[in-house]
């Protein structure tokens, strides 16, 4: 969820996502949010948040149970979290403008400050704080003491703040609009007694003495009978001053209630008007694009806010200074008293001073140099008197910090500042109101708007976007880019972009004659103004491979600690050298990078540079290591190291979120080990990430990669790293429905395993091989390789490998008709899984439905399919809701419920994501065209079987076959009788070669099938009656029920009454054991058949890998 969000815990604790209501989260997930928020900012060690998430009675694997609610607490929010894990523990990160808690304090703090200014400015500013109350803070979250210690503190705040705000009313003399939120905060706090005493006053100031001493007498009588004490002194004070109607009750300030009784200091004076200066420079040329920050600028005008103020922020050269000049120029009018420009100077060594500022301002106002005060209080409240009733525009140009903008902030509610700064100025957001304006880049479609308003004419869309490209569409870059080919001789643009391209792009981008006119300047005097700490950071962020880091993987860039890198990323965000552009990560834009690049060569030795390089490398290796533990370690031929004490121990939705965000700075430090060295790091990272199948790489990139990698680990001459880049290749193709290729490729990676002496690699090949010889209809040499792959990994000790290779060989059992045996396999799995600990998933409990109705046990069938149902997944792939809907809708037309089965099957069809693989898509599509031929929809299911084939060209023979036969079926029902029979021999002849036993019985009674609609009824006996005997062998009992009712037929309509009851009975009486539907017969004589309603053998039992999670694929389900 991206967008804008706000903790809001001022009542009950709420998300706001842009202006609008977020998720409501559930109990848990509410309480760890409340106990960070409770800490913001703060650090937590696992212990100290498991403590107080569960207040000392913490559940079993209590740091593994924090890590997955802290993920899903994560994934709610999106974005915006700022929940930050370390290596010692765990924090939210939220700006003050985006917490009402901290916005809260901050108002309050801003009050007391501008108290000694204006009393009104303070009362004003407390009442926006107390606004933000919208009932008990943190109300409704069951939280701990830790929360609720939090929640009585800002209540004691709260009511501090309510109280203040009185008493600066009453000193105001707006006595009368005080006395109800007076009465009411003494009902709320009867045992305070300065409330009651401020309540006193405001009935006396109103004229009303009598209810004024009634207040004291009720809070007399409250003390003495509830406490058994008099009231103190300050209440007997007031009661006596009150009898006596003192005058002093009528300009006493409440400041001195305690003291001598003294009158409040008087407001300013309104001043005279000064003169009128008109300073705005002169609007800049060629000014282009900013519409959206122009529509900001302007909604601050309609703003209620009194003295709205626009921080316009952003990098040197960005166009800060032009958006503020442009916009003050368009809207002159708007402010009739003329503007103010003041160059604060606050990226170079003489920043103005707040005093310096203020002089020259007031100068502009017409005060002589000799009347400023030298005070900066008294200088900035003169300041404000004397503009206080204009409307005037302020232009605070190049600010260093927010100290230094304060004091020359107007009060009066019609001026408005704009404020430019290359720094984030976040104190003058939060204390301040400012509406902060970040500028990017241009958008593409501006910079070369820009481009060709300043370049001659003639000059191509393509040309122009690639030089601001190389400019990074920075204005100032662009404007000096055009401003030198402007220069050349001979006007070709694309040799000028070649320049920039292949060149010093940094020296290109500076005007002749005018070396502060660079973009090496603007990054130069940022650089001196960064701490050592900040500037070293700056350089190595230079060595990055990859676009793109997080404080973890800069911190072991530059071997400091997590913490101090954080700081010092968060220097350089706030003056805009890098962009913090999702919560957790930074990067750099490419002028910066190659700045960057420039400081790290000049001032890093090469030694330090490849320990920093090297130091990265390995991070991310040990990462990649600890993501395939849990996800796919059996892909890979180097086991993983065990994660002993390894900060980094994700879960599976974690280690796949890490995988994604991380994808391209993976296959940067690839592609730079590859180039650069070490060989070994190449291999093991590829090793690791099982060929870059788990990142989503295109086959063409991936293939391309991958040899690369091959060729590095051939030229260290080392069998094992070879074999695992073999082993990874094979993997991409069969990824990528080459399996065939696949095998060659394994073949090689299996000897290059054994010339390595490597049982794991050679283990890892062998899975491979499985399923890729499966794939092509090779069930043999997919079963030797299963019980080698077996063998291997029981002497090895790998759990999963074992439970892979035995779920393959169930698999392969049931595409060579040895059900029984398959359903054997299947059962030990689940009960290893169970022995090991491991979590079931929806794979494996689909895999074992599939083998129960193949035998026609629709009891054993529904109970696997109801212990699949109640497996929990992860939201992070379509499969296994695929893989339960599709599973129910086969369940729904075996017991011939065809518009359950339909409602599944649509559900399935639409859990189908955009980058759903081949395989799945053909699973899926293939239980929707047995429902549509079952329900009539025959031309549909022709369609669908279509694409079925189309996209088992490359592979998956056992899903192809099968789809042979539900086409035939379809023409059958269609009536087109030639092919059916064509396809329905076609797919006897090949389930025969690939040994698909089961598949060629229901091939066999779709021949039956077709004799019958022809006529040709001897035919159909013989193909019944060899049906018969296959599925008999196989155990495939809705098989042998189909072709006991098909010989049934077949006899009766041969004249054998006897030998037709006989099959029919038998028929019937098994149809009742399994459950399954008997179809119903049409008329003799027409041409469609009975709809095809078997769905038992339709499920492909060895196809991929499986995620190791409730969620994955399996061998058996992708």
């Amino acid at each position: 969820m991206a967008g804008n969000l706000e903790f809001r815990v001022l009542g009950p604790l709420e998300l706001v996502f842009d202006g609008e209501p977020g998720p409501r989260l559930p109990p848990m997930q509410r309480r760890l949010l409340a106990v960070l928020l409770a800490r913001a900012g703060r650090q937590f060690t696992a212990d100290e948040l498991i403590d107080a998430v569960w207040e000392g009675a913490p559940p079993p694997s209590a740091e593994r149970t924090l890590r997955v609610h802290l993920h899903r607490l994560r994934r709610a929010l999106g974005d915006a979290a700022g929940i930050v894990t370390g290596e010692v523990g765990y924090r939210i990160d939220v700006p003050g403008e985006a917490f009402d808690a901290a916005r809260f304090e901050q108002l309050v703090e801003q009050a007391r400050r501008e108290h000694a200014d204006s009393a009104a400015t303070a009362a004003e500013t407390l009442r926006r704080a107390l606004e933000l109350w919208r009932g008990a803070a943190y109300a409704g979250v069951d939280a701990g003491s830790l929360v609720t210690a939090e929640a009585r503190r800002l209540e004691e705040l709260r009511f501090s703040a309510r109280q203040r705000l009185h008493e600066l009313r009453l000193d105001l003399g707006r006595h009368e609009e005080v006395v109800g939120p007076l009465a009411e905060l003494v009902l709320e706090h009867p045992h305070r007694e300065r409330v009651a005493a401020l309540l006193m006053l405001a009935l006396y100031r109103s004229g009303r003495q009598a209810d004024a001493l009634q207040v004291f007498r009720t809070a007399r009588e409250r003390f003495v009978g509830e406490l058994g004490i008099e009231p103190g002194e300050l209440l007997r004070r007031m009661h006596d001053a009150v009898l006596r109607a003192d005058e002093r009750l009528l300009v006493v300030a409440t400041s001195s209630l305690d003291g001598a009784w003294e009158p409040p200091q008087p407001e300013p004076e309104e001043p005279a008007a000064g003169p009128v200066p008109r300073e705005l420079p002169r609007a800049p040329h060629a000014f282009t694009g900013r519409e959206r920050e122009m529509e900001a600028l302007e909604a601050l005008l309609a703003a209620p806010a009194p003295a709205p103020i626009a921080l316009i922020a952003g990098m040197g050269g960005i166009g800060k200074t032009a958006l503020a000049v442009h916009w003050g120029s368009r809207f002159t009018e708007r402010f009739p008293d003329g503007q103010l420009f003041v160059d604060l100077r606050g990226h170079g060594d003489a920043a103005l001073t707040p005093i310096e500022a203020l002089t020259a301002m007031l100068g502009s106002l017409g005060v002589p140099p000799g009347q400023v005060p030298t005070d900066t209080d008294q200088a900035a409240a003169r300041f404000r008197s004397l503009i206080g009733d204009r409307r005037m525009l302020i232009v605070l140009d190049n600010a260093a910090s927010g100290d230094q903008v304060r004091p020359l902030l107007p009060a009066g509610p019609d001026c408005l500042t704009l404020v430019t700064s290359r720094h984030r100025l976040t104190d003058l957001v939060v204390l301040n109101g400012a509406k902060r304006i970040t500028l990017a880049p241009l958008p593409p479609e501006a910079a070369r708007s820009l481009l060709g308003r300043i370049l001659p004419p003639g000059h191509g869309e393509a040309h122009l976007a690639e030089l601001a490209d190389l400019c990074d569409r920075l204005p100032l870059a662009l404007h000096i880019a055009a401003a030198n080919f402007a220069d050349l001789p001979q006007h070709d643009i694309a040799s000028y972009t070649g320049l920039l391209a292949e060149g010093d792009r940094l020296a290109t981008l500076e005007l002749q004659g005018s070396p502060d006119a660079a973009i090496r300047a603007v990054f130069d005097s940022a650089y001196r103004g960064l701490p050592a700490t900040g500037r070293r950071l700056l350089r190595m962020l230079g060595l990055l491979p990859g676009p793109d880091c997080t404080a973890e993987s800069a911190a072991h860039l530059v071997g400091r600690p997590v913490a101090d890198t954080e700081r010092a990323l968060d220097q350089l965000v706030a003056v805009h050298l890098v962009d913090h552009h999702h919560p957790g990560r930074y990067r750099q834009h490419d002028l910066l990078r190659l700045y960057a690049q420039e400081r790290a060569e000049a001032e890093e030795t090469p030694e330090d540079r490849d320990a920093a390089s090297a130091r990265l490398h390995d991070w991310y290796l040990d990462r990649a290591d600890a993501c395939r533990r849990v996800l796919y370690s059996e892909l890979t031929a180097v086991e993983p190291p065990a994660p002993d004490d390894r900060p980094f121990r994700p879960e599976t939705e974690e280690a796949q979120a890490w995988l994604t965000s991380e994808r391209d700075n993976l296959l940067a430090v690839l592609r730079q080990t590859v180039e650069h060295g070490p060989a070994a790091t190449a291999w093991r990272l590829y090793d690791a990430l099982a060929g870059l199948t788990w990142l989503g790489v295109h086959t063409t990139e991936a293939l391309n990669l991958g040899t690369s990698v091959l060729e590095a680990a051939e030229r260290e001459g080392d069998p094992l790293g070879t074999a695992a880049v073999e082993t990874g290749l094979a993997w991409t193709l069969f990824g990528a429905n080459r399996a065939a290729d696949a095998v060659e490729r394994g073949a090689r990676a299996a000897r290059l395993a054994a010339e390595a002496g490597s049982p794991r690699a050679q283990a890892a090949v062998d899975f491979l091989l499985v399923l890729a010889n499966a794939s092509i209809g090779r069930p043999r040499d997919a079963l030797a390789h299963a019980e080698a792959g077996l063998r291997t990994s029981r002497e090895l000790g790998h759990a999963v490998l074992q439970m892979e290779n035995m779920e393959a060989l169930a698999g392969l059992n049931m595409h060579l008709g040895r059900v029984d045996t398959a359903v054997e396999l299947f059962e030990e799995e689940l009960r290893m899984v169970e022995d090991e600990g491991l979590p079931a998933t929806v794979s494996m409990y689909g895999n074992l439905f599939s083998a129960y109705l193949t035998q026609g046990r629709l009891d054993r069938a529904e109970d696997s399919l109801d212990r699949m149902m109640a497996v929990r997944f992860g939201d992070f792939t379509a499969g296994p809701v695929a893989s339960k809907a599709r599973n129910l809708a086969r369940m729904r037309l075996a017991a011939g419920r065809l518009d359950e089965a339909l409602k599944y099957a649509t559900e399935a069809v639409e859990s189908l994501g955009e980058h759903t693989s081949g395989i799945r898509e053909a699973m899926v599509i293939s239980v929707m065209a047995m429902v549509r031929d079952a329900l009539g929809d025959h031309a549909e299911a022709v369609a669908l079987y279509d694409r079925i084939l189309e996209l088992t060209e490359q592979g998956w023979r056992y899903l192809e076959v099968e789809a042979m036969i539900g086409r035939a079926s379809a023409f059958l029902h269609l009536g087109d009788i030639d092919s059916a029979r064509g396809g329905a021999s076609r797919a006897v002849e090949a389930s025969r070669v690939s040994e698909y036993a089961v598949l060629e019985g229901t091939a066999l009674n779709l021949l039956a099938e077709i004799g019958l609609a022809e006529g040709r009824l001897d035919e159909a006996a013989a193909d019944a009656a060899d049906a018969l005997r296959c599925h008999r062998e196989t155990g495939h009992r809705p098989g042998e029920a189909a072709a006991l009712r098909l010989l049934g037929e077949a006899h009766g309509r041969i004249g054998d009454a006897d030998a037709a009851a006989g099959f029919g009975g038998e028929a019937t009486a098994l149809y009742a054991v399994t459950g399954f539907a008997e179809p119903r017969r049409p008329a003799r004589g027409t041409a469609a058949a009975a709809p095809r309603t078997d769905p038992g053998a339709n499920d492909p039992q060895v196809t991929r890998p499986r995620r190791r999670n409730p969620s994955g694929r399996s061998a058996a389900s992708p």
